[in-house]
């Protein structure tokens, strides 16, 4: 049972605390009013005046202060909102941009930003203001019926227009947000490949399609912009008339000799208070239905059920087989009943076509996609009964595209996490790479840019195959790991596999190089999903020596 992102209800009273103290207190001003103008003005007492005036001023330093303690501890409590959930948010993400789901959410860091700041701002909380209104309502009835039924029907005026507002806003920038959302990641996609937009003189064609893309949303919002202007102007026409008519309906009853002046000026000051709590939900509208509809999503996208703890099993000793795996993906079967099965240290070699479901197996075998059908299993357990953390140190992986982080050389090699200096080097030496890192100007404290672009595509792939072999898997899943080789870096990869059985590393390999392929003790290939051979490597290439060449593979 998936269980959806959600603040608790702390949030709620404390800021329901606060704004009840705040406008409790505020009701000191009308009573001020009131007492000077009626009691003390007319009495001539200053010992009154001074009194009443220093209890009004230790009052509204008072309603400050807990304002500013509502402030900081929605801040704070924002911020550890965040905290909390900020792990499962990054989670989302990846499974979704590894394949593992299809939602298409790409804002989750964005929304909980959004999220926090309207949390800390007090503007996800501007409902807590509403009961005041019906107590200051009542308050200006206490004073006069007159009074209170035409502040009630200011208000009721008020919040008619505004819930209207509100509704278009909702309705409209909503829908624009979402699609002026997708043209920025269309957008940013293609400046991913910023080279070849340079290379090929495409921006102008880029910026043209980002613009139809935009295009819709643009209408939508510029609608949206001046149905919220047109009503806009009404709403704050009425702000600024409503004080004047509970002020003016004061006036009236005070020429009837019903109400005192005092009574006058504290429904004056209730009318404003009444009209700043419109006047602040106008103001933060905007952003609290942007914050409100990230919510929303968060909790759609987002689930922050806490994974199971799982039971640590034993360090494996490298014995790794397929089960009947089958892959579909929507639309089309990738994968059907591929089985293999390797003893601790042996090497696997895969070929095939393109598009034959090559680098598909090669997600499916590290763990990074679950099968339709069938299991993996490291020592006789299926990927999914290992504990993360055991499972990630247990295997390498390099993927065909070799992408680097926005970090260090060694904190590249130490996968993300704090570089052993030993293990960092060891690695790079058993990749072959340890002297061309020793070139760079920082040597393993180079920075990375982007995803490696200071680099060749060589020296990446190198860099990438000694963070799969860092700390000395059991396993090695390799993905065409001769893409970007030239021959020399050809021959000190077939070294790392020379080492890699001498220390009884369990190797899978997907390749179509002869060189790598008579290394291999079992060869696997796949056509269209299937398995059409499989069996010990030199049976299967004396099998292959009397067919056609094998396709060359360029990806799956």
């Amino acid at each position: 049972m998936q269980k959806r992102m959600t603040f608790g209800p702390g949030y709620f009273v404390t800021a329901a605390v606060f704004t009840s103290c705040a406008n409790l207190i505020y009701l000191s001003v009308p009573v001020y009013m009131m007492v000077v103008y009626d009691k003390a003005l007319f009495s001539f007492s200053r010992a009154t005046l001074y009194t009443l005036s220093v209890g009004l001023v230790v009052a509204l330093v008072a309603m400050v202060f807990i304002d500013y303690l509502q402030r900081r501890m929605m801040a704070r409590a924002g911020d550890r909102a965040v905290r909390k959930i900020l792990p499962y948010v990054i989670t989302a993400m990846h499974k979704d941009r590894a394949g593992l789901t299809h939602a298409g959410y790409t804002r989750g860091l964005e929304d909980l930003e959004s999220v926090r700041i309207a949390a800390a701002q007090g503007q996800l909380f501007t409902f807590l203001d509403l009961p005041w209104v019906l107590v200051y309502l009542i308050g200006l009835a206490i004073i006069h019926p007159v009074v209170g039924f035409m502040g009630a029907a200011a208000v009721f005026l008020t919040a008619a227009f505004q819930w209207l507002l509100k509704i278009v806003e909702k309705k409209r920038y909503t829908a624009a947000d979402v699609t002026l959302s997708a043209a920025e990641v269309f957008a940013q996609d293609c400046l991913r490949q910023a080279k070849i937009l340079a290379g090929m003189q495409m921006v102008p064609d880029l910026i043209r399609l980002y613009r139809d893309r935009q295009k819709p949303a643009r209408i939508v919002r510029s609608r949206a912009d001046a149905l919220y202007d047109g009503i806009g102007i009404v709403i704050r026409l009425v702000h600024v008339v409503g004080p004047a008519v509970v002020f003016g309906a004061g006036v009236f009853v005070f020429f009837n000799d019903e109400i005192t002046v005092g009574q006058i000026l504290a429904a004056l000051v209730i009318g404003f208070r009444l009209f700043y709590f419109f006047d602040r939900q106008m103001a933060d509208m905007r952003t609290s239905i942007q914050a409100a509809a990230a919510y929303k999503r968060l909790r759609s996208f987002v689930d922050t059920q806490p994974l199971e703890t799982k039971l640590s099993l034993p360090e494996p000793a490298g014995k790794f087989e397929a089960q009947g795996i089958s892959l579909g993906l929507p639309g089309r079967s990738i994968l059907l009943n591929i089985s293999f099965d390797l003893a601790p240290g042996e090497m696997l070699g895969v070929l095939g076509p393109s598009g034959a479901g090559k680098t598909c197996l090669s997600r499916v075998l590290t763990g990074i996609w679950a099968p339709s059908a069938g299991n993996v299993r490291l020592e006789g357990a299926k990927l999914d009964q290992w504990p993360e953390a055991d499972l990630g140190r247990y295997m390498g992986y390099l993927s065909q595209e070799p992408i680097l982080f926005p970090l260090t050389v060694a904190q590249n090699i130490s996968r993300l996490a704090e570089p052993d200096s030993d293990k960092v080097v060891a690695a790079a030496k058993k990749a072959g790479v340890h002297e061309m890192i020793l070139t760079f100007e920082n040597g393993y404290d180079t920075l990375i840019e982007g995803v490696g672009d200071n680099l060749a595509a060589g020296q990446r792939q190198g860099i990438c195959l000694a963070r799969a072999l860092y700390d000395e898997p059991k396993v090695l899943v390799l993905d065409e790991p001769h893409t970007f080789l030239d021959d020399s870096g050809l021959q000190t990869l077939l070294t790392c596999l020379d080492r890699l059985r001498e220390t009884g590393t369990t190797v899978v390999v997907v390749s179509d190089r002869p060189r790598i392929l008579t290394k291999m003790d079992k060869l696997l290939m796949i056509k269209a999903g299937k398995s059409v051979m499989y069996g010990p490597a030199a049976q299967i290439l004396a099998q292959l020596s009397n067919r056609q060449p094998v396709p060359q593979t360029t990806g799956d």
